[in-house]
């Protein structure tokens, strides 16, 4: 399996390749900069169908690019929270404003992807596995009103490697989400962590760390010096054991300084590469 978590600045994308050459999409964001975009990389890169998407927060930084992705190539299966209406979806933006990548998605919620809560797919994906865990739409203390604490939680596992995709959970999200053994048994075997909220305080957890004791490397996908993210870096620094690249021991790797970050998962292990550009 091929992970690469691309830079898309302050936002989030990530694409898998599995070894029997399914496509997998965890967020898609884009990065204006760059003139990066999610669907024309994949049909530059020979790809037209994504046998399916991750939607892990309803906030725009994780789906700017979904009108692009969505008018290039096909996309066999949604995957989100879906204890989310498309009417919910519109009340929680009614303070921030509906972006157009929110708008695209909501318009194909309700008129293609209409399906609810999410009966998997039928398709195999060679080497890698997938889990989902989703707090409910309710009133605390119950569920949660707020897109954050709504994120869709997404597990990848590959070999000896398991990879948390949190989305934008905060504590008080993370704390639910802890009273269920399923969730916390799964993270137990995490070696790759994605920081929750772009790398953000308000999406550390220190009781996650309690149980998850194998964490190699950090991952924070953000751009430079946004919404204080570096302060966390010591922090989750502390947590994870580190991955040698060129020689050099890296605990925490972000998109704002390394780019695109490409993970290769093989039989032996995992290595990573570094690059400046999104691919």
């Amino acid at each position: 399996m091929i992970l690469e978590i691309i830079d898309v600045e302050h936002g989030a994308c990530a694409f898998i390749r599995t070894s029997n050459g399914k496509k997998v999409m965890i967020d898609c964001g884009h990065n204006g900069p760059l003139g990066w975009r999610p669907g024309d990389a994949l049909v530059n890169a020979g790809h037209y169908v994504l046998d399916r998407l991750f939607i892990t927060n309803y906030d725009e930084d994780h789906v700017s690019g979904y009108p692009n992705l969505i008018d290039r190539v096909s996309v066999k299966v949604l995957t989100r929270n879906w204890h989310v209406s498309p009417q919910v979806i519109r009340h929680l933006k009614t303070e921030d404003g509906m972006g157009s990548g929110i708008d695209r998605l909501v318009n194909t919620i309700e008129h293609y992807f209409t399906g609810g809560a999410p009966a998997g797919d039928d398709l195999y994906y060679g080497d890698t596995t997938f889990e989902i865990f989703a707090n409910p739409y309710a009133s605390p203390p119950l569920g949660f009103i707020d897109e954050n604490n709504l994120s869709l939680v997404v597990f990848v596992t590959c070999g000896n490697h398991r990879i948390i995709f949190p989305g934008d959970l905060e504590k008080a999200g993370w704390k639910m989400m802890l009273q269920n053994e399923q969730f916390r048994q799964m993270l137990k075997d995490v070696t790759i962590f994605i920081a929750s909220h772009h790398g953000r305080e308000s999406g550390y957890c220190e009781e996650v760390f309690d149980i998850c004791k194998n964490v190699q490397a950090v991952v924070i996908s953000d751009k430079a010096k946004h919404y204080q993210t570096q302060e966390t870096v010591p922090t989750y620094r502390g947590h994870a054991s580190g991955f040698y690249y060129n020689g050099e021991l890296r605990r925490v790797i972000t998109t704002r300084s390394d780019g695109t970050i490409t993970f290769n998962f093989t039989g032996q292990g995992a290595f990573i590469a570094l690059q400046k550009t999104g691919t």
